[in-house]
């Protein structure tokens, strides 16, 4: 809009085909000169005043995603395993976990289940 360029978060874009482009209206015959708006050049609050029924408009989510967010990766239990000390998960065959360090070496993977951290070995998970 107004020739201006930004970023803007993917999850407030909606592409819609063969939109018509943007009236003007201090450029139609007969219409006042006004100056713009003093404290915003933004459409908001013309599309706030309209319902949102009416609209047809997706609303975005209350929060943007942080640029550079990594996407949750999950692992699931191929094979069932008994937990031989605290630090360990037990787990039954198709358990899913979040994934949060990959195996460095030492055949273990850390992963989170309901906000716990702990570690599983690695030849009984596979990444979904």
């Amino acid at each position: 809009m107004g020739g201006e360029e930004g970023v803007v978060p993917t999850s407030y874009m909606e592409i819609i085909a063969d939109s018509p482009p943007p009236v003007n209206f201090s450029n139609r015959p007969g219409s006042s000169n006004r100056p713009g708006s003093s404290y915003s050049s933004s459409t908001a609050s013309i599309a706030a005043s309209v319902a949102p029924s009416t609209t047809g408009k997706k609303k975005g989510p209350a929060v943007a995603p942080k640029r550079g967010a990594k996407k949750v990766q999950y692992v699931e239990a191929l094979y069932d395993y008994e937990a031989r000390t605290d630090g360990e998960f037990s787990m039954s065959e198709g358990d899913r976990f979040v994934l949060i360090n990959r195996d460095q070496g030492d055949g273990w993977t850390d992963v989170e289940l309901n906000g716990v951290t702990k570690s599983v070995p690695t030849s009984y998970i596979q990444e979904v």
